[in-house]
């Protein structure tokens, strides 16, 4: 195999060390049959998964240009697929599946990849049925498990996979890769990186032209649950609901286009319905985790909020410029004390709907909580 060319790397700045020994790898055709790549969310393991998962596929060694790159980006390509969470956990079934999977012979490609993502969520027996796999992997298939929390894995698993370390980015880095590799302007980039905290999230909101103004929304709820209380707890919580429900809505348009695109290339003969239904499935599991990052975010906003309010009342620094504008009467008046424990339950209610609490219940809690503050 030839040296991994750029295109699918170089977005990956200050993951230098990560990146190095990947390439290395890829250009000694030494690619290992499992990696785990331990480091918090929104660092680079992602797109390094998918760089990865590209570079083993593309017939250019990782291009970043042609159609199979492309496929991959877009999580559309049929012989690399994504675990995560159903419930909290990371079950026996999905991993009974990838199983199978990988028992099958590429599809399109030249590997199967399986990237399973919060890979300290498979229970005990995902974690069993998995080592089963890579005790014995089979020749055609790369997995690729990422984790922030690695000493909560079965160490037997750990021990069967290759560790690369992916260390957090700083401000400054975020806004170079946003305003260098993805053409965002410089106060757009700055802005997205102060609001996000991470680059996955400062990219997402670099892109998304409602996004200072969806957030700007957010950061008013605690102003509003103070001076309306316990009434508009229940209207905020309805509030958050729509705004999960249109965020699942755009993706489902995009995805009929997907569904569009794959028939035309494939067909709809009976040969191609295992590929349909895993489709399918992918597609139920991307609306899942849409509709968890929209809760995502507006918890992150609340406790940003929450966050600066301290920082301003004791002077320990300055929020955003965002921030700044929201806070109001509460900021300046409830005590210390309740800022803390709203810090607690928004923290609460993040586990919980990872977890997957009902999402109504859960956060009308959260707000008629929020709402008592003052």
């Amino acid at each position: 195999m030839k040296t991994t060319t750029p295109g699918m790397w170089n977005r990956l700045l200050g993951q230098e060390a990560a990146v190095g020994v990947l390439r290395a790898s890829l250009a000694s055709d030494r690619v290992g049959h499992a990696y785990l790549f331990v480091g918090p969310r929104g660092v680079g393991r992602a797109p390094a998964a998918l760089a990865l998962a590209a570079s083993v596929n593309c017939l250019d060694d990782g291009c970043g240009t042609c159609a199979i790159c492309a496929k991959v980006l877009r999580r559309s390509h049929a012989d690399v697929h994504h675990i995560s969470a159903e419930g909290g956990q990371i079950v026996v079934d999905q991993v009974r599946a990838l199983r199978e999977e990988a028992s099958r012979a590429p599809f399109e490609g030249r590997m199967k990849v399986f990237i399973i993502d919060e890979a300290e969520r498979l229970n005990p027996a995902a974690g069993n049925a998995l080592l089963k796999v890579l005790e014995e992997p089979p020749s055609s298939a790369l997995f690729i498990l990422m984790t922030d929390a690695p000493d909560d894995m079965l160490p037997t698993v750990v021990s069967r996979c290759r560790r690369i370390d992916f260390v957090p980015l700083g401000f400054t880095e975020i806004v170079e890769i946003l305003t260098q590799h993805h053409g965002v302007a410089e106060d757009r980039a700055a802005w997205a990186a102060s609001a996000g905290g991470n680059l996955a999230a400062a990219l997402r909101l670099s892109k998304d032209p409602a996004a200072e103004e969806r957030r700007e929304r957010h950061l008013s709820y605690p102003e509003r649950l103070a001076r309306a209380g316990l009434s508009s707890a229940i209207s905020l919580a309805g509030e958050v609901r729509v705004e999960a429900d249109e965020a699942v809505d755009r993706l489902k348009v995009r995805q009929k286009d997907e569904i569009k695109e794959h028939a035309e290339a494939y067909g709809e003969a009976r040969g191609t319905a295992a590929a349909r239904k895993r489709l399918e499935v992918r597609h139920k599991r991307e609306a899942r985790r849409t509709e968890q990052q929209t809760y995502e975010i507006v918890l992150t906003d609340l406790a940003a909020w929450y966050r600066g309010a301290l920082l301003a009342r004791h002077g320990d620094g300055a929020p955003d410029a965002q921030i700044e504008a929201a806070l109001g009467d509460c900021a300046l008046s409830a005590p210390t004390t309740s800022f803390v424990d709203a810090l607690e339950r928004i923290e609460a209610t993040r586990v919980a709907l990872s977890r997957n609490a009902q999402a109504g219940l859960a956060l009308e809690a959260l707000f008629m909580h929020l709402g008592s503050i003052g």
